[in-house]
């Protein structure tokens, strides 16, 4: 069955921006960007009242310029 408003011709724009999206990706990884990025999303959920928040994130991928962030180190952000 497909949804009434889908349109498969919506999805092709994002490929314009794919190249975009991965030059910024890597940036999620570095220790110091993650957790400036996640102190900011987190106060605007706070500022927006919002009740509950799950944050998902695969744990071993946090590196700074020693390499790969201890596990212990990267829980701690959360």
């Amino acid at each position: 069955m497909r949804c009434p408003n889908y349109d498969p011709e919506d999805h092709a724009i994002w490929s314009k921006f794919q190249h975009k999206f991965m030059l910024t990706f890597q940036l999620y990884g570095y220790e110091a960007f993650f957790k400036k990025i996640l102190m900011t999303v987190t106060l605007n959920y706070i500022q927006e009242m919002v009740a509950v928040v799950e944050y998902r994130h695969i744990l071993g991928c946090l590196h700074d310029e020693d390499g790969p962030v201890p596990l212990e180190r990267e829980m701690a952000l959360f």
